[in-house]
């Protein structure tokens, strides 16, 4: 992400107080945990910031999820940086695998995930990182690049080998309060501040659906064209399948697990998928011979075959799910010329296994995605506040993380799950 710096403010220049050097601004909030839309903000009135905050921890990270909902610290501000009172964060299931481990350049102790934060600031010891007080920040995964090193001039941040992530050297976002760079932060738009949206919506926007948007045109998908969206129940999933419905005009097939597929009725996924299929159990033999003939009849019905047509699988399969089992056979999702997307994060050091002579002859493409960078998360805001997509989200509290985690390391969880805090 190219990271904007938090700036403009109630005041001027001219209006600082003399004789304060560093000046310590303080615009903080009340503890409440409903803030459903950018109307609520304006009545987050001047108080004090507490000492202390609830956060969710993992004291030692291990093998297996350890967190436990603690009472912390609120750390004071050092020049250049900004207290953020966080109100929404959504959960992504790569915070389960930063929570174990430890994942090198992760905190070993005292770990505090979250990377799909949004607030606004309380407190500077910085008079220009100061900003009106209806402003609202985000905060993402990739929270600051340099934006001069070779592959951030390719539109690869992701890359950038200066850069600064949360929840690995800044601190994540399953706290009530979070001390980060102000050049960390992620402004969005002032309408979204005054407008009626339920503001945890947005959440999913930050990293899930940047990363969803990224994915589709990685897939060079027209209007028309049959996409498969493998995990497409998930977080990033069923923001991938609705984009390319409802924006780009494609026709979405959507795989995902039995036990999810059973959950939901056909009502709830029409938002996002023309056709919602269940996984196989096996990539092998009968069983999976069956789904795929299942799904060359689902290409065919969604694109009207006439007689004489070429039976033919997708234009483009876009792989959303968490689990290695997913990433199976991928070549035979697709027709020739045929786009093969990755962008979930399965635990481990995994292979994923194409036969050479498939993607040769039959022309191929094959590329991975991490995450959209700051456009993308813009541009899915900007969506969201048109209404041209609606996030399939879930509201829970703080101390609800540690079984949400667990829930979505058992891939059990539906659509975006976003705490509030």
């Amino acid at each position: 992400m190219e990271a904007e710096q938090a700036s403009g403010s109630t005041a001027t220049l001219a209006d600082r107080p003399k004789g304060l050097d560093p000046l310590i601004i303080d615009l903080s909030s009340d503890n409440s945990t409903e803030h459903e839309s950018g109307s609520d903000v304006q009545e987050l009135l001047q108080s004090a910031v507490p000492s202390t905050q609830r956060a969710i921890v993992t004291p030692n990270v291990g093998k297996t999820l350890n967190m436990s909902h603690q009472i912390i610290p609120v750390r004071e501000p050092a020049p250049g940086e900004v207290i953020l009172r966080v109100l929404y964060s959504g959960i992504c299931c790569s915070d389960s695998l930063f929570s174990q481990g430890p994942l090198p350049g992760y905190p070993k102790q005292n770990h505090i995930a979250g990377h799909e934060g949004i607030g606004y600031i309380v407190k500077s010891r910085d008079f220009s990182l100061v900003p009106r007080n209806d402003r609202l920040y985000g905060i993402r995964y990739l929270a600051w690049s340099c934006r001069s090193c070779t592959y951030c001039l390719r539109g690869l941040p992701t890359s950038c080998p200066y850069q600064l992530n949360t929840p690995k050297q800044i601190p994540g976002t399953f706290q009530e309060y979070v001390t980060v760079p102000g050049s960390a932060l992620l402004e969005l738009p002032e309408t979204v501040s005054l407008g009626t949206i339920d503001l945890a919506l947005y959440a999913a926007a930050l990293c899930s659906g940047s990363t969803a948007l990224m994915s589709l045109r990685s897939a060079s998908i027209c209007r028309g064209d049959v996409v498969i969206v493998v995990g497409a129940m998930g977080a990033i999933g069923h923001l991938t399948a609705m984009m390319a419905k409802e924006l780009l005009g494609a026709k979405v097939i959507g795989v995902d697990l039995p036990a999810k597929v059973d959950r939901v009725s056909s009502q709830e996924t029409d938002r996002y998928c023309d056709v919602l299929l269940a996984a196989p159990e096996s990539h092998e033999g009968s069983v999976w011979d069956e789904f795929h003939a299942a799904l060359l009849l689902v290409c065919a019905q969604l694109r009207g075959k006439q007689a004489g047509d070429v039976t033919r699988a997708a234009e483009a399969v876009i792989v959303t799910s968490s689990s290695i089992t997913a990433f199976q056979r991928l070549d035979e999702y697709v027709c020739d010329g045929g786009r093969i997307v990755c962008a979930g994060g399965p635990k481990g050091l995994n292979m994923v296994s194409l036969p050479l002579h498939c993607v040769i002859e039959r022309n191929l493409h094959l590329t991975g995605n991490l995450m959209g960078g700051y456009d993308e998360a813009l541009k899915v805001i900007e969506y969201i506040q048109t209404g041209r997509i609606r996030p399939q989200i879930s509201k829970v509290l703080l101390e609800d993380v540690p079984g949400q985690m667990q829930a979505m390391l058992d891939c059990q969880t539906v659509g975006k799950v976003v705490v509030c805090l």
